[in-house]
């Protein structure tokens, strides 16, 4: 089920607006950027998976990934060595802006959903417009989110929140 049926318009608009105002190439990424970007999805994911929750639909489909599939690691625009560095060595970020502008002007972020939105014929993937209906959106920012605890907890700047879980505890 990749189409989450009757995902919440309101949910949606959110998301594209949030994007349109805050819209980069890649290539410069402001300061503060960083830093809106992985806070707003992380309250994002956190809305849409209490509404899918509510709807009683099976959380398998929107769990995160442990790890970016080798299907998209191999792709030509993947960039292993910004991987390591975010997954290895989360202190190396002095700030949370620091590490959403990296994962950004490395390409990683918009590789993952290219090249999932390919190899899973599931354009939506690749629209910010749309993505949040999909359930392969969730399974890619809870990846990313897993990244920002990560930083949280080697630099000491823990959230307090638990970490994105779509089973029940």
């Amino acid at each position: 089920m990749p189409t989450i049926p009757n995902f919440p318009p309101q949910l949606l608009e959110e998301h594209r607006l949030w994007h349109h105002a805050n819209h980069v190439d890649g290539t410069f990424v402001p300061v503060g950027w960083g830093d809106r970007f992985l806070r707003f999805h992380r309250q994002f994911i956190r809305r849409a998976l209490s509404w899918y929750e509510q709807q009683g639909l099976d959380p398998r489909w929107v769990a995160p990934w442990p790890q970016v599939p080798d299907a998209i690691r191999r792709a030509p625009c993947y960039n292993w060595a910004a991987e390591n560095r975010i997954v290895n060595q989360p202190e190396s970020f002095a700030t949370l802006d620091e590490l959403g502008r990296f994962m950004e002007s490395s390409q990683v972020h918009a590789c993952i959903h290219m090249t999932a939105a390919r190899i899973y014929g599931e354009p939506d993937i690749n629209d910010f417009d749309v993505a949040p209906r999909n359930t392969v959106f969730y399974s890619i920012h809870g990846l990313i989110d897993n990244w920002y605890r990560n930083w949280e907890q080697a630099t000491g700047q823990q959230s307090g929140r638990r970490p994105i879980r779509t089973d029940k505890e």
